[in-house]
Order: structure tokens, then C-alpha cells, then sequence
């Protein structure tokens, strides 16, 4: 997509904008731990299924999910311990 196609959608209905945050490998994030999905997802208090719905990319993380992962790829261990799962 162009940035002119971009423009030219976002100036005719900005709610349809696309989403031009980068991408957050959440299955690199995940084995990065160490962890399956449902250790994981029960570690960061996400549901299984959301993780699952993440890493085969039917669904993308947004918002505090997005800031959530970028912590746990930061310190994982530090932050399960802030979560009280350590």
C-alpha cells in the first residue's frame, strides 16, 4: 500500500485507517520463555485461545496486549513476578 493510498483512505474515513503499528511475534515471544501456550497464557493472564489466535495470525494484539508483550519480551520473568505467577 502507498502512502498515497493510505492518505486517500484515512482522509475518506479515518476509522477505517490501517494499522501501521509493527508486528509483535508473540510465538518468538512465547518460546523465548520457554513456555507452551497454555503456560504462557496463564503466566500473563491472557486466554489460550487468544494466544493461539495470535501466533497463527487471525488476530493481532492491540493496545495493552501490545504493551503487555513487549514487557514480558523485556523481562519475563520480572514481570510474572509483578503478576504474582513467579
Amino acid at each position: 500500500m502507498t502512502d498515497r493510498v493510505i492518505a486517500r483512505q484515512i482522509g475518506s474515513n479515518p476509522d477505517a485507517a490501517p494499522d501501521m503499528a509493527p508486528a509483535i511475534d508473540v510465538r518468538a515471544i512465547r518460546r523465548a520463555t520457554g513456555m507452551s501456550q497454555a503456560e504462557f497464557a496463564a503466566a500473563y493472564e491472557f486466554s489460550v485461545r487468544t494466544v493461539q489466535e495470535w501466533e497463527r495470525g487471525a488476530k493481532k494484539p492491540s493496545g495493552p496486549a501490545r504493551t503487555l508483550l513487549r514487557a514480558i519480551k523485556a523481562d519475563p520473568e520480572g514481570l510474572r513476578k509483578a503478576l504474582g505467577a513467579a
